[in-house]
């Protein structure tokens, strides 16, 4: 989903064709074999706000760090690593019971040459089990 690297429009990251782009400015995403996300966030509930606050709406900070490439780059543990994207920013979410909807901006500031980069996001998030 478009909240796994935030910052980064979906098929934004990871090798691309030279040609082509009518999808995606930068050329069409081949895909990759291995991917990876890490992410770490701060929340607080809303401030300022007491209704908002009560009703589970929230804001927080995150930094967001990953890749997709093929098999044989990830072989190369430094040169993987080197082509992590990494992106930060914020957000409000709103709790509900089966889940989350959430609005972020984004700056990224890791990002390769060709990369999809997409600021301002929205999305919903389910909760199973």
């Amino acid at each position: 989903g478009s909240h796994q690297l935030r910052g980064f429009s979906h098929s934004g990251i990871g090798p691309r064709s030279v040609a082509g782009g009518s999808s995606a400015p930068g050329g069409d995403s081949f895909g990759g074999d291995v991917f990876y996300t890490a992410s770490q966030s701060i929340s607080m509930p809303f401030p300022g706000n007491e209704l908002l606050s009560k009703n589970n709406v929230r804001v927080f900070g995150f930094v967001n760090a990953g890749t997709l490439t093929s098999f044989e780059n990830a072989m190369d543990l430094p040169g993987f690593l080197k082509s992590s994207r990494v992106s930060f920013g914020a957000g409000v979410s709103f709790g509900l019971p089966l889940g989350r909807v959430e609005a972020t901006y984004s700056v990224p500031f890791r990002y390769g040459p060709r990369d999809y980069r997409r600021a301002a996001q929205g999305g919903i998030g389910f909760n199973f089990g």
